[in-house]
């Protein structure tokens, strides 16, 4: 390989198939963890001294404070399963930049990437989860496909803002800022809009219209069935994400200035 194209193969960044590669060896192994934690550590709870009693058994004056204590925390834990998927995917596709362009620079900011991915996440799942309790009323009723299609934009459009702001930021020097935001907005739209009817057909017994669903693979009593529900929206929508921001966050390659040589004058 001639100076030329190694130079060329430096100034480009990985492609919309090495994103989608990386986001989904990512979301594959964040979910898996997820998964496991789901009934355990993502569910909404109650704290105090009457935690432990059923909201049923409650006096009318406590249930108002039970069900406000419910909201804020499924806000809560909306946040961390969309921030934490949204750290990894940031990391993985930092790194695969990063080993495309052979910059031991940009590997050494992946993390710092994670850390904004992972801000921009929590902030996603944390706002989205406010839209589906304010489409849910409060009285558990199953959000309708566009209500669910607009809890998943929200989500994914805030977090893929963040997302393409920090894997600018580590591969500037490649990849433009306006095609990178650019990018995100519209993966986070295609995110919210496709993955609602594709699960509400495969997973129609399951909650899917909230921002992850709240039934797994690993449920706390094998009575209540195994799905991959949750598994499919930690890998689908973390690996469409990182397909379309890979083919639209690039800077456009700029043509090499042509050289004068004596013969032309």
């Amino acid at each position: 390989m001639d100076a030329e194209s190694t130079e060329r193969a430096v100034r480009t960044p990985a492609g919309w198939l090495a994103f989608a590669f990386a986001g989904l060896v990512a979301s594959s192994a964040v979910g898996f963890l997820l998964d496991q934690r789901l009934f355990t550590h993502l569910q909404p709870y109650r704290w105090g001294p009457r935690s432990e009693v059923a909201e049923q058994q409650l006096r009318p004056d406590e249930r108002p404070i039970a069900q406000a204590q419910l909201r804020i925390t499924a806000r809560t834990k909306g946040g961390i399963a969309l921030g934490c998927l949204a750290a990894a995917l940031t990391l993985a596709l930092c790194m695969a930049d990063a080993f495309k362009r052979q910059r031991a620079a940009a590997l050494v900011l992946a993390p710092l990437g994670a850390i904004l991915g992972g801000a921009a996440g929590f902030g996603g799942g944390h706002l989205a989860t406010r839209l589906h309790q304010y489409f849910d009323g409060g009285f558990g009723e199953e959000a309708t496909l566009m209500q669910a299609m607009a809890v998943q934009s929200t989500a994914w459009i805030c977090t893929g803002v963040g997302v393409a702001f920090a894997v600018w930021l580590v591969g500037r020097d490649v990849r433009g800022l306006v095609n990178s935001l650019a990018g995100g907005l519209l993966a986070g739209l295609l995110v919210g809009v496709l993955y609602a009817p594709i699960a509400a057909i495969l997973f129609a017994d399951f909650r899917t219209d909230r921002v992850f669903p709240e039934a797994g693979y690993y449920p706390p009593n094998p009575a209540f069935g195994h799905t991959g529900a949750f598994l499919f929206w930690a890998m689908f929508t973390p690996t469409l994400f990182a397909a379309v921001l890979g083919g639209i966050g690039s800077r456009p390659a700029t043509k090499p200035a042509p050289t004068v040589t004596g013969e032309q004058f």
